[in-house]
């Protein structure tokens, strides 16, 4: 499957449920909301339908590691792989799989902050 570097300001985690606490991400640096990438892969896919058209879609999907100091209290699971150095981003375009594969680790938490929480996720998505 070809890489892909989808290039987020910001991304969230919901914790709890009914209603959720909507917890946004972004790592520290220059300006409010520094770019950063997540590592991914993509695809074309053609779902086979019983009634209907056939449609070609574009399938998206990027790597997650443990969680770090500062994202596990939200989410004991995982964590997106969050890469912000060039250096990184040559390695995950152009590099082996075993050097890809090397940069599936936490980004380290004192370089992130939560930048907003809250209960309404579309109150957010709206301020993002």
């Amino acid at each position: 499957m070809p890489r892909c570097r989808p290039p987020p300001s910001s991304y969230c985690e919901p914790k709890g449920a009914e209603p959720a606490t909507w917890h946004w991400f972004s790592i520290n640096g220059d300006g409010q909301r520094p770019l950063f990438a997540f590592p991914g892969v993509w695809t074309r896919y053609a779902p086979l339908k019983k009634n209907g058209e056939n449609v070609e879609q574009e399938v998206f999907d990027f790597m997650t590691t443990e969680p770090n100091g500062l994202t596990v209290c939200i989410n004991h699971e995982r964590t997106p792989v969050l890469l912000s150095n060039q250096a990184d981003f040559e390695t995950w375009f152009s590099g082996s799989p075993e050097e890809a594969f090397k940069l599936a680790r936490s980004y380290a938490a004192d370089q992130m902050r939560i930048v907003q929480w809250g209960s309404e996720r579309k109150d957010l998505l709206a301020a993002a």
